[in-house]
């Protein structure tokens, strides 16, 4: 037995007074084609009709005004044999819900768009002193300007508590709309300059990429790192792809109260942890999501998209076919006739649709990746505006094509309507030929997009002359990317 939509009619004297909220509220719910008005639509309510038009039963006013289903003044057999085809689903509407009136709701009736928890500006970052400094201090500042709290070494921090590591814990306070930088030091070793966000909470020192001092993240005073499910999906190139669905800690999928907005990513072996990761390094994007948590702000599930399986195939997926490929690329043919438009279609036809069938989400979404899989997030948002609320593009392989191509597929985008926050990144180290290659066109596409009309509060771009092409490095700007693509 099928159910139908109820169309409300609302008279236009209503809809078009003070008072149309409570017209919404008190109007007339009419189910057409629900003759007998037992809240279906099936056979019975055409042979109610025929009977009616055969005398031999007498329908009263409110049974005829929903079996005239044609539109029509008055009932005949056309309504009954309507509702026939509707039960056969043959047809999936009747003419009169296309007669009905077109007002748009009013703003009191419409339902409010998803939104985001705003976060505290004074955010209090941990620091576990695993190397055992014996003084540790904090250098806040501003990038852009350079200004600092506290002239070098900054802030002595005192008072550590001990965590279950023995380690010796030390914390300090920043407004993070004034200073978006801190460096722990000991005087003479210092760290990475690490973003200083609301999706800030704990640092530690690790040594990795060439044992430059760095820091892993992690949420401090959080113990529930969330769930990975791995959904494992049909590639339209003819092989499965692996799909890493992580939802924070509290998520309930009971609970169809609370909505989650998700963050798509390319290259999603390398989000969550080591054991699956191509390159022995990580996004820590669990790690961050659980940091801003901390801080008050939403959980977001992350979702991420496995490349194919060799350097070629993943070559292929995540290369939008923009025309023809710059020498400046190394002449690679991998990057030729790029696939990225199947890949493009897989996330929206594929990924999405199953993500919101089984899980807890609001309209708000992202689309994030880095080098490739940054270029590709880049062509899935731009071929995608009305689906997505931001993009990160992190050391983007923008290289692959010269300016007078990407200025053609600019030119034929419609930047007047939605569209996304965007948020490139790129580093530009001296000891990583790569990242310096691809950082010229990575810092300059935000001028190129203004220069077609992308609204220039839409878009940032950060850059780091010490950064190398690494995931240590994404990793280390995965929290401010999504602090200013959340708009927090």
């Amino acid at each position: 037995m099928k159910k139908r939509i109820i169309s409300l009619i609302l008279s236009a004297a209503l809809i078009l007074s003070l008072c149309a909220v409570t017209a919404v509220t008190n109007a007339k719910v009419v189910l057409y084609g629900d003759t007998d008005g037992d809240d279906e639509v099936n056979i019975i309510d055409a042979t109610c009709i025929q009977r009616h038009l055969l005398g031999l039963m007498q329908l009263d006013e409110a049974s005829i005004e929903r079996a005239l289903v044609s539109g029509e003044d008055e009932l005949s057999i056309v309504d009954a044999t309507l509702i026939q085809r509707y039960d056969l689903n043959l047809i999936s509407r009747f003419p009169v819900e296309d007669m009905l009136p077109t007002e748009q709701p009013t703003q009191a009736a419409t339902e409010p768009e998803d939104t985001v928890t705003k976060v505290k500006n004074n955010i209090t970052v941990h620091f576990s002193n695993n190397k055992k400094w014996t003084k540790v201090y904090a250098y806040i500042f501003d990038h852009s300007t350079g200004t600092p709290v506290k002239a070098w070494p900054g802030t002595q921090l005192t008072n550590p508590v001990t965590n279950d590591y023995g380690e010796q814990v030390y914390s300090v306070t920043a407004d993070v709309t004034k200073y978006d930088r801190v460096i722990f030091t000991n005087g003479s070793t210092q760290t990475h300059d690490l973003p200083l966000t609301k999706a800030s909470s704990g640092y530690f020192i690790q040594e990795k990429l060439n044992k430059n001092l760095m820091a892993g993240l992690y949420p401090y005073g959080q113990d529930n790192e969330g769930k990975i499910t791995t959904v494992s999906m049909d590639y339209p190139d003819g092989y499965k792809k692996n799909i890493y669905i992580w939802t924070p800690a509290g998520y309930d999928p009971s609970d169809k109260t609370k909505k989650y907005s998700v963050l798509y990513m390319c290259d999603g072996q390398n989000l969550f942890g080591q054991a699956t990761t191509l390159s022995g390094y990580e996004w820590e994007c669990d790690e961050s999501v659980l940091s801003l948590m901390q801080n008050g702000g939403d959980g977001v599930i992350v979702v991420g998209i496995a490349c194919g399986n060799t350097e070629a195939r993943r070559n292929h997926e995540l290369t939008p076919n923009l025309g023809k490929i710059s020498s400046a690329a190394g002449g690679d043919a991998t990057f030729e006739n790029g696939g990225g438009k199947v890949f493009s279609d897989f996330v929206t036809d594929k990924v999405i649709p199953y993500v919101e069938s089984n899980y807890n989400t609001n309209s708000i979404r992202g689309i994030a990746g880095s080098s490739s899989g940054g270029i590709e997030a880049f062509y899935i948002g731009m071929e995608n505006m009305d689906k997505f609320s931001y993009i990160g593009a992190l050391s983007p392989a923008f290289i692959l094509y010269d300016k007078a191509v990407w200025d053609t597929y600019l030119s034929a985008k419609d930047f007047s309507g939605k569209t996304p926050r965007i948020y490139f990144f790129c580093g530009n180290s001296t000891a990583d030929a790569l990242e310096q290659a691809l950082y010229t066109n990575a810092t300059a596409m935000e001028g190129w997009m203004k220069n077609h009309g992308y609204p220039t509060d839409k878009m940032t771009t950060v850059t780091d002359a010490n950064a190398t092409h690494s995931e240590a490095f994404w990793a280390l700007y995965f929290p401010d990317m999504l602090c200013y693509c959340l708009d927090l």
